[in-house]
């Protein structure tokens, strides 16, 4: 069997499999297609997978503008004297919708293309329903990679994830970043697609997934910046930045 015949007739794409994608064809393989064990502990993560839980059980439970209300979850994570738990809460709480009709946290939206046989799916940090928009946001602890969503991968796929639904009840689609890392000042500019904007998405990921059925060299990047926070760096032939794999231990 080639290695392109692992894509299976019904293929799977997601924000950050996009993202991946388009860094290395490699690291798409495994991750992506074989869906292997992590080999390298890769970038950390605890800020982030913090963040998104405490911002989630912060809207579940209440609102992020009543004060006991923060001080009560964050004490429920034992993080009430944690000055970087608060500034979370608060950079948050700036870009929070004052007024909204509906919310969701942690959501999974899926869209199916039947032309070019794909499944779409990703996990909506949150979903605003606002003034006649559907606010998708993406909460952020690292630095900015970019400075327009409308040129990210990932923004654009969020933005056609919920198209449909939005447009049902005539609603805008808004995708935006935030960065709650206090290092950063400013989001990078929100996404707005228009109907030009939808169709070209879908244009891309139709072409996308076929290159993604075409592809049999899967050859890796090479590149030291982009292997050295891979999970494959030390079992990749063509890693920059080898080293000892550390599969889990039975």
């Amino acid at each position: 069997m080639s290695r392109s015949a692992l894509i299976g007739p019904v293929h799977v794409v997601s924000p950050s499999g996009l993202d991946t994608w388009a860094r290395c064809r490699r690291r798409y393989l495994l991750a992506q297609v074989l869906r292997l064990p992590r080999s390298d502990p890769g970038p950390a993560t605890d800020d982030g997978t913090f963040a998104h839980d405490l911002l989630r059980h912060l809207h579940k439970t209440g609102s992020c503008r009543d004060r006991d209300h923060v001080d009560d979850v964050l004490a429920g994570h034992g993080k009430s004297e944690d000055p970087v738990a608060r500034g979370f809460v608060e950079r948050h709480r700036r870009r929070c919708p004052p007024d909204f009709e509906a919310q969701a946290h942690e959501w999974t939206a899926a869209r199916f293309h039947r032309g070019a046989m794909f499944m779409a799916t990703g996990r909506l940090d949150a979903l605003w329903r606002h003034d006649g928009v559907y606010d998708v946001r993406d909460y952020k602890t690292g630095r900015p990679g970019v400075e327009r969503l409308a040129e990210d991968p990932r923004a654009r796929l969020q933005a056609w994830l919920v198209a449909e639904r939005a447009a049902r009840r005539g609603l805008r689609v808004r995708v935006r970043y935030e960065y709650l890392a206090p290092e950063v000042d400013d989001d990078p500019e929100p996404f707005e697609p228009d109907d030009d904007d939808l169709a070209a998405i879908e244009a891309e990921l139709v072409a996308t997934v076929g290159s993604m059925r075409a592809e049999r060299a899967w050859t890796g990047v090479a590149d030291r910046e982009v292997c050295c926070t891979c999970e494959y760096q030390s079992i990749c032939v063509d890693s920059a930045a080898p080293g000892k794999p550390s599969w889990p231990t039975p």
